[in-house]
Formats: C-alpha cells, structure tokens, sequence
C-alpha cells in the first residue's frame, strides 16, 4: 500500500510538472529577429545587455543592425530589412519623396544638437561675446558664429595662436549623415539673420554656406565615430565639432574613468537656437512594427535617458543627476525649426558642386 502510494505521488508529480513545463512553453513569446539599418549614435542602446534581455523577454525579439549615415539609409534598396531608424524627420521626408513604403513611424527619443569643444577654445569664444555661460551651462549666439564663420575669421584673430587657418565646425557629411545636415540648416537659418530659410532666400544663403564648407575638407559619415576621433585626436585637429547631446552623456556613463580624465576639459555648448534631432523609427514590415512596440516601451524609455543620454517623453529627463555631466539644462527651450524638404535639398546639393 505504501508503495503505491509513493507511487502514485511521484505520477502526480510528473503530471504536475509536464503541465508547468508545457503552459511555461505555451505563454513563451515567440523569437522574433529584426534586421535593419541604424544611426552609428544608438548602437550603445540596443547592445545594452539590459535592453536585449527585456526585449526578448517581453517580445521575444532579437535586434540585428548594421551602422549606416541617416540620408544613406533612406536612399539604399530596403527590400531586405525590417526597419529604419535614423535620426531624423527630414530622412523620413525623403524616404517618401523617394517613393518609400512603410507600415507604421514613429519618434521614439530625442536629442538636441550641440557643439563640443575644449576649454581654451570656448574661454577665446567668451571673451568675443559669442559664447554665454548661463546657469553653469554654455550657450552659443549662433546669428554671432554664424558671422565669424562667414567672414573666415582666423583662429589666431581671437587669440588661438597654435590653431591653423579659419574657424571651421566639424561636421560629418550631410549628404550622409543626420548630425552634419542638421547643422547645416541651423547654420543656414543663422546666416539668414535667424530666420528659417525659404527658396527665395536660397541665391543669398547658398554660396555663403558653400564657402564654409570648402574650408572643413573631407567630412566623415558616422556621428560616433566622428565624435570618437574629437575625443582621441584633442583640439588641434577637432577644436569644434557639433554632434548630439547623448553622446558625451553616453560616454560619461559606457566609459566613467576616461570620462574622469577629461571631464574639466571637455565642454558642451549649446546653440541658441538649436535644432532638435527626432529619433524616427520607420518599421518596414509587420516583423518591424514589434521593434518600434519594443522602443516605445516604458522600459526602454527610461534605459535610453539614464544610460545612453537621450531624452523621452516617459523617462525623468529633468533628472540631471542621472549624469556625471557638467553644464546639461533641465530643458531645452530655445530651438528653431529646420528647413523644409526642397530647402534642404538645395542646400545639400550646393555641397556636392564643384
């Protein structure tokens, strides 16, 4: 009798557990991998170890990428891929002026676009009364940059006497890249006395901007890696850069004791106005659409402001404490609109004249 009982105590058991191991198996989401094309500057987000397991977790989704410039993607042949994320709306706008098609967009984060430099470049921009320090953070008068670049203004003229040739903003390329094009339609509107640029501003402001940009030389296509070199190089071969906020709070995070080394030397200064860069998810195909669902989740939300610097609507952005990063506002309020698509376009085909 005790044998049989032990018996069927053991039976039951079994049962019990092949019924946990079936309805664990049955709820299980299924795997789901998504390829796609992705700005250089949120590769540090969907490698994040946390962001990997919760997506998989909650969607069974696995996120495959390779790195490409926001305005390249748009214009390659995206048959293969589940989605797009660049870094901006006007990349969106021209994948549908390109007859682009897609299920479903979004704007998941946002950055504003700053300018990075060092400490003796910036103290030389203050005394010009072109560089403001306003509640511990930098801003640039960018109608006054603006003209100190039209006129070709030297280095050695505000005092840089070890800097080479004029001032000059490093930018990737924006033909290529989201950074380098916003910069370029917020230097426009700055040439044009602060205004945003329409056609009939465009014979004035186009061979101004050319000008300027003959004198930066070969630009690079990749955000992150132009800000990497701009880390690595120091201010004789990069003394200003604009790229995304993210990327120094990114940075101050990913790598803490090189960011240690160079934290007093480092400085963001924050054009007034500025542009903002939206984060647009573009899903290609039903696959795609979880991606974006991924993204829009209150849990990446919150990973991608407190460990990769970008601001959300979900997440605490007026947390700076988040940081270790000196000179970041609660809030970014003075910001202006880009051009529109066919501005743009003028501009950035005024670029590839020779």
């Amino acid at each position: 009798m005790k044998k049989q009982r032990i018996g069927l105590i053991l039976l039951l058991s079994v049962i019990v557990f092949a019924g946990i191991y079936l309805f664990i198996q049955n709820n299980k989401k299924p795997g789901v991998k998504i390829d796609g094309l992705i700005g250089g500057e949120k590769i540090g987000l969907v490698e994040n170890e946390i962001f990997k397991e919760n997506i998989k977790k909650n969607y069974g989704l696995t996120f495959d990428y390779r790195k490409a410039g926001s305005l390249e993607m748009v214009h390659e042949n995206n048959e293969k891929y589940d989605y797009l994320f660049p870094s901006s709306q006007l990349a969106l706008q021209l994948y549908q002026k390109n007859g682009g098609k897609y299920r479903k967009q979004d704007i998941v984060f946002n950055t504003p676009i700053v300018l990075y430099s060092r400490k003796p470049v910036v103290d030389k921009l203050v005394e010009q009364k072109v560089v403001s320090k306003q509640n511990d953070v930098y801003y640039v008068d960018m109608p006054a940059f603006a003209e100190l670049l039209k006129k070709g203004t030297k280095w050695s003229e505000i005092g840089l006497k070890d800097l080479y040739g004029p001032m000059i903003v490093d930018t990737t390329d924006p033909n290529k890249s989201n950074s380098g094009n916003m910069f370029l339609g917020l230097l426009a509107n700055s040439l044009n006395g602060g205004e945003v640029v329409r056609k009939s501003d465009l014979e004035t402001i186009k061979p101004i901007i050319k000008n300027i940009y003959q004198q930066i030389g070969i630009m690079q296509s990749s955000s992150s890696d132009m800000f990497n070199q701009f880390l690595k190089q120091g201010v004789g071969a990069y003394p200003i850069i604009a790229g995304y906020e993210n990327q120094i709070l990114e940075f101050s995070k990913l790598e803490p004791d090189i960011y240690k080394q160079i934290k007093e030397q480092i400085i963001v200064m924050y054009p007034s106005p500025t542009v903002w860069s939206s984060h647009v998810y573009i899903a290609l195909t039903e696959k795609g659409e979880i991606g974006l669902d991924s993204l829009l989740s209150k849990n990446t939300q919150e990973i991608a402001w407190k460990d990769h610097g970008f601001r959300t609507i979900v997440a605490g952005t007026e947390n700076k404490g988040a940081f270790d990063v000196p000179g970041v506002p609660e809030s970014i309020s003075k910001v202006m609109p880009m051009p529109d698509i066919d501005v743009m376009n003028e501009l950035m085909n005024t670029l590839l004249e020779e």
